[in-house]
Formats: C-alpha cells, sequence, structure tokens
C-alpha cells in the first residue's frame, strides 16, 4: 500500500497559514509564502515566491520560482526560472534560468540553459551553455562547460563568463575567465583565460587564448 503526501494545492494569494501537517505543496498560479516550510515536495508552475526558510526532499519547479531565504533541499528540478538567494542542495538539475544570488553548495549540478550566479561550490558541475551565463566564483572538484548542440542561438551568445574558476579535473569550451586554476585543465575551444594554474597537466585548444601559464607547485 503507497501512503499518499498530505497535500495541499494553492493557486494564488499571501500564504501564512499553511497547514502544518502538508507534506506536498502544489503550487498552480501566484503564490507568496511568509513563513517556513518543511515539507517532502514542492510542485510549483505559475509564479512561487517563499520569503522564509525551506526545506523540503524535493522541488519541481516549472514556472517561475524564487527563494528568497536560506534553503535546504535534497533534489530540484527546475524546468523554468528558478531564483536562489543562498541554499544547500543534493542534487541539482536545471534546464532552463537558474539564478544563485549569494551562494550555493551542492553534491551535483547538472545545467542546460543558462545560470546566473555569485558562487557555486560543488562536487560536480556540468554546465550545456544555451545562452550567456555569468558565475563570479566557481568551485568544483569535477567542472565540464560545453555549449548545447540543439539551441539555435548564434554561437557567440553562448559562452560563460567567470571571475574564477577552481577545481581538480577542469574541461571548458565557451568560457571567459580572469582565473582558472586545476591540477587537470582543458582549455577547449572558443576560451579566453587571463591567468591560468595548473598542478599536473594543461591543453589549450588552437583557437583558445590563455595569456598566462603558472604551474602550483603539488602539495
Amino acid at each position: 500500500m503507497i501512503q499518499k503526501l498530505r497535500t495541499v494545492t494553492l493557486t494564488n494569494g499571501n500564504i501564512k497559514d499553511l497547514a502544518a501537517d502538508c507534506e506536498q505543496l502544489n503550487i498552480r498560479g501566484s503564490v507568496a509564502l511568509h513563513q517556513e516550510v518543511r515539507l517532502k515536495k514542492i510542485s510549483t508552475h505559475g509564479h512561487s515566491s517563499f520569503h522564509s526558510r525551506v526545506e523540503a526532499q524535493i522541488l519541481n519547479s516549472t514556472g517561475s520560482c524564487s527563494i528568497k531565504d536560506f534553503c535546504e533541499i535534497n533534489e530540484v528540478k527546475n524546468a523554468g526560472s528558478l531564483n536562489m538567494r543562498n541554499g544547500q542542495v543534493t542534487k541539482l538539475n536545471s534546464s532552463g534560468k537558474l539564478t544563485i544570488e549569494q551562494s550555493l553548495e551542492a553534491e551535483i549540478v547538472d545545467a542546460i540553459g543558462i545560470v546566473k550566479a555569485a558562487e557555486i561550490l560543488a562536487k560536480h558541475f556540468h554546465l550545456k551553455l544555451s545562452g550567456e551565463s555569468g558565475i563570479r566564483e566557481l568551485i568544483a572538484d569535477e567542472i565540464w562547460i560545453e555549449k548545447d548542440k540543439i539551441s539555435v542561438l548564434p554561437l557567440l551568445k553562448k559562452k560563460l563568463i567567470c571571475h574564477c574558476i577552481k577545481g581538480k579535473n577542469v574541461r571548458l569550451s565557451y568560457t571567459h575567465a580572469e582565473v582558472v586554476e586545476g591540477d587537470v585543465v582543458i582549455v577547449g575551444s572558443n576560451c579566453r583565460v587571463e591567468t591560468l594554474y595548473y598542478k599536473d597537466s594543461y591543453s589549450i585548444a588552437p583557437n583558445a587564448k590563455v595569456q598566462q601559464i603558472v604551474r602550483r607547485e603539488k602539495e
């Protein structure tokens, strides 16, 4: 027997008194929540905004969703426009637009589309660019940036602009960065890097530009 979650569906309004025993929240319109929520599952399409802390196992967002306080979520799936202030996520899948105003910590970030962020800290970070993305500081063990083959935007529009990228294994293309640092760094096509720091090895594609290369001593 499958236990059904106690579900509440909201279609509009400013909500300050969501039922305490609610386990799943469905948002199907324009809804603002002004209280802390602890839920198993949040499913939102339409316009939703969360003004206090959010804890959930699963967040599925297909509309426009804004989390204005800290959030702690196990699994996030975004197919619309998701704006987070700062939070901790185990696994994040995004195929729309993802905006991180302050900082996101995650195990796995897998994104196709556009990412705008101040800081992302992850174990695995994979981005397929379909437009212009910007991440001030990207730190992850495994980093892979490539362009999405499917979208119709001109290639010049597909790029990632970063101040600093740090990782162990770093594979970049269509990336403009001031600083790239890694153990093994592959600077692929259409990259522009001011300073590249590496420990083990690096390679630079013929049509990429790297201003200076510095070898770091291994600890």
